[in-house]
């Protein structure tokens, strides 16, 4: 009987060993799954960011929505840019990723207003509507304007008509307001497609989650376990803060001249044309804690918090971030539309 109870004792300690080795692999491969998830979605979206606003006359333009699905229905007002990254209010914060493209199977040059609107919610006369369908996104803009979208309802095919959009009540996106911006024969009309978008990447309760502007859902999850995002602007802009090892800073010449998660406090459009890589890290956490080498004692499992090329990741906002392990995904993921900019 005591041969027996002794080989039972061995038997579960080997049996808790091999457990806990079980756990901290089967943890480990989910965080690696989750990360890899995470930073493909986020990658994906970056390299279509800019598609369809990337005219010098239109990004960063103070860009007038609406959506008559929401509640409340109200208007939204953001910076029209290809990626907006929203720092965190600490280093232990993680950042916000907003990115924005159109889809139109066309190219996105401007069509000119052929005639001035009495109201913000008068016809739309233009000079070409080649490549504008019922259903599509335009943007109308001009100088000293704050620019407004707006979704085609109906397009006359009545002679004399042929010139028309329209843009009434039974639209979506459009806005019952006459009293928004209205547009001059100096204004141009940018198409973005049927379904043009603007996601939102951020981190909640260690999910990593995605809330579409031009949708009526919630927040969707995107991957568990992931507990911090940092994100920084590649700037070509011919001036460098040390984090680039280039040897001659040139304006305009298509290489990153340094990196930084803020962007000017009023910033250009020429500003935002820049920007031509966003450097991303994702940080991904093993689903289950750690137990101490020590019993009782501090967890240990890991003990130097992790780094990126942007410099060290704070995960300091979890009291017990040491009881976990961590992998971080750091990419560059070029804007090409940022690259192949229409002028």
């Amino acid at each position: 009987m005591v041969i027996a109870l002794l080989g039972t004792i061995i038997i579960f300690q080997v049996f808790s060993v091999s457990e806990s080795i079980k756990r901290t692999s089967t943890s480990g491969g989910d965080a690696q799954q989750y990360g890899a998830l995470g930073l493909y979605t986020i990658e994906r979206e970056l390299r279509m960011s800019g598609l369809g606003i990337n005219n010098q006359n239109l990004i960063g333009c103070n860009l007038r929505t609406y959506n008559n699905l929401a509640l409340p229905q109200v208007g939204t007002t953001f910076a029209l840019t290809p990626v907006l990254i929203t720092a965190g209010a600490t280093a232990a914060a993680p950042d916000q990723v907003t990115v924005t493209y159109g889809n139109s199977p066309l190219l996105s040059s401007s069509i000119q207003v052929a005639q001035n609107m009495a109201n913000a919610t008068s016809i739309l006369r233009v000079s070409n509507r080649f490549g504008i369908s019922v259903g599509n996104m335009l943007v109308l803009a001009e100088s000293g304007k704050d620019c407004t979208m707006i979704q085609v309802t109906s397009l006359p095919t009545v002679a004399g008509n042929t010139d028309q959009v329209l843009h009434d009540a039974t639209g979506q996106y459009n806005n019952p307001d006459i009293t928004w911006p209205t547009y001059s024969t100096n204004g141009t009309v940018y198409n973005l497609g049927g379904v043009p978008t603007r996601n939102t990447y951020s981190i909640a309760n260690s999910q990593l989650t995605l809330n579409a502007a031009f949708a009526t859902t919630g927040p969707l999850v995107i991957a568990d376990n992931i507990v911090h995002l940092k994100a920084q602007y590649g700037h070509d802009d011919g001036v460098n803060n040390g984090s680039v090892d280039n040897a001659v800073y040139t304006a305009g010449d298509g290489m990153v001249d340094n990196y930084t998660n803020t962007m000017p406090a009023t910033p250009t459009a020429n500003d935002w044309l820049r920007v031509i890589t966003v450097r991303l890290a994702l940080v991904a956490r093993s689903a289950l804690p750690e137990k101490p080498k020590v019993q009782g004692g501090p967890c240990d499992a890991t003990t130097v918090a992790p780094t990126w090329s942007g410099g060290t990741l704070d995960l300091s906002s979890n009291a017990s971030w040491q009881c976990y392990r961590y992998r971080v995904f750091e990419t560059t993921i070029p804007l090409r539309n940022m690259m192949w900019q229409q002028l």
